[in-house]
């Protein structure tokens, strides 16, 4: 028989702490992390399981190599608090493979989990993948309700894979690769419901240059591929979310001068992505190349130069970055566009397009001032083998702005040989992911939207011309 006083502090003790005790783990399995009393962040240097009867009120951090942390299905809940529920970092000087999260429920966390290398902004160029990150593996999971985005793949972070996992309800993007990260592979997730937070219809105020106002938003995107090259996005199912499915682009250098600490220099675009056999269904813009190529960013005070600015016009345009990306064999259902493309050197192959709406195209070819302003329309995008089945939409195979070098070829719409032909300019907001703003000076009542506030879109159009083929260049004059 135990005594009672070593029962006593037995009992107190971790379950994987009892050695010979009944209960202990075999030899060999992971040890159990007895529900925290604390809601301190917990350090995780070996591999962990977690109690799948408890819910943990505390954030993990990972910091070593070769562990493995399976939460067996427990929650990791961050209702109330900030910060980020798991995040696995290590310093630019020091390399991290071979690390695992599986089985986990994140809830409530500004990030789900966040894959870092600390001081990354410093990184000169050239040495940004010294001591580079490698099989860093997220599956299995659910990562839902995060105010901010579901998993973060941070800057100059290689080596991730994502799959078989649920992004859901994120206020931000399901997932993000950060500029700089490369060989990421999201593979068999599904994206719900996400980006209804950021840049909503709930209002924002900005003050950009003296000037105060409020706006209210499209939402963001279920995947952001952001100055992020070199990734796999495969078996994916993207459904519902506020803005679109995929955008692919380069951020600009936003807020560099209001918010310093979180600005660095993005070197590099967003290229080399192969974006194949996923699923879409009722997305606004299901996968958009060069997502701001054409979008006003004046408000987000970008440090890139700009090549159309016109302060008095609150116009400001500067060059997205996305060249170089194959979309393929994926399928498109009921969204209003397939695939946008705005930058250059994009192929588009064998995918499928399905809708019940005269105004859902498959493919938009095309930027609204690249062409005019600098004589450089989307040039050499490879449009072939795609079929599309849209009900009153007998040519949804379009160009807007102009467009060079196209190949289309083999393209089937409504069970006919598909045409190309030119659309009418696509419609969008007054800026970047913005459906309406309103002047709001300091000490003023809330502006209000305007009623019925929905993203614009080019709606039902007449078909192509029974001999449309693509066109030579088309360059418009700009007209502001």
């Amino acid at each position: 028989m135990v005594p009672g006083s070593l029962l006593a502090v037995l009992l107190a003790l971790p379950v994987w702490l009892l050695g010979s005790v009944a209960g202990a783990p075999p030899a060999g399995a992971a040890p159990v992390l007895a529900c925290p009393a604390s809601p301190a962040t917990i350090t995780i240097t070996a591999s962990t399981d977690l109690d799948p009867s408890c819910t943990y009120g505390a954030p993990f951090e990972i910091t070593a190599s070769g562990v493995v942390l399976d939460c067996k299905g427990a929650v990791i809940d961050g209702t109330g608090r900030g910060g980020v529920g798991i995040l696995i970092h290590a310093a630019t000087d020091v390399a991290l493979s071979g690390v695992v999260v599986r089985n986990c429920t994140v809830d409530g966390f500004l990030n789900g989990l966040r894959v870092s290398r600390d001081g990354f902004r410093a990184l000169p160029a050239g040495a940004e993948y010294d001591h580079p990150f490698a099989d860093i593996v997220i599956e299995d999971s659910t990562f839902t309700r995060s105010r901010g985005v579901g998993v973060f793949v941070d800057g100059y972070v290689t080596g991730v894979t994502i799959r078989r996992s649920h992004l859901i309800d994120a206020g931000s993007t399901g997932v993000y690769l950060e500029a700089g990260s490369k060989g990421t592979a999201v593979q068999d997730n599904r994206f719900d419901h996400n980006g209804y937070g950021e840049n909503g219809l709930d209002g924002t105020v900005v003050s950009v240059g003296g000037v105060t106002a409020r706006y209210w938003g499209t939402g963001r995107e279920g995947l952001a591929v952001d100055g992020s090259r070199d990734n796999v996005i495969t078996g994916n199912t993207f459904a519902h979310d506020s803005f679109g499915g995929i955008f692919l682009y380069t951020n600009c250098g936003e807020y560099h001068s209001s918010k310093p600490g979180r600005w660095f220099e993005r070197r590099y675009p967003a290229s080399g992505n192969v974006i194949t056999g996923n699923t879409f269904t009722g997305e606004i813009n299901a996968v958009w190349v060069g997502a701001r190529m054409g979008e006003n960013t004046w408000p987000m005070e970008c440090s890139d130069p700009a090549y159309l600015d016109d302060p008095g016009q609150l116009l400001r345009v500067t060059l997205d970055r996305a060249p170089d990306n194959t979309i393929s064999t994926n399928t498109f259902s009921n969204v209003v566009y397939g695939v946008r493309v705005e930058d250059d050197g994009t192929t588009i192959e064998a995918n499928t397009f399905t809708g019940d709406g005269a105004g859902q195209y498959a493919v938009v070819v095309g930027t609204r001032y690249r062409g005019s302003a600098l004589g450089r329309p989307v040039d050499g995008t490879r449009i072939v083998g795609n079929t599309a089945t849209i009900t009153g939409n007998p040519s949804p195979f379009r160009w807007a702005w102009g467009q060079a070098g196209t190949t289309f070829a083999a393209n089937v719409a409504a069970s006919a040989p598909a045409p190309f032909c030119e659309v009418a300019p696509l419609p969008t907001g007054p800026f970047v992911m913005v459906l309406a703003f309103a002047l709001e000076p300091p000490g003023a009542p809330p502006a209000t939207p305007p009623a019925g506030l929905e993203y614009p879109v080019v709606g039902p159009q007449p078909a192509c011309p029974a001999a449309a083929a693509p066109v030579p260049v088309v360059t418009p004059a700009f007209t502001g």
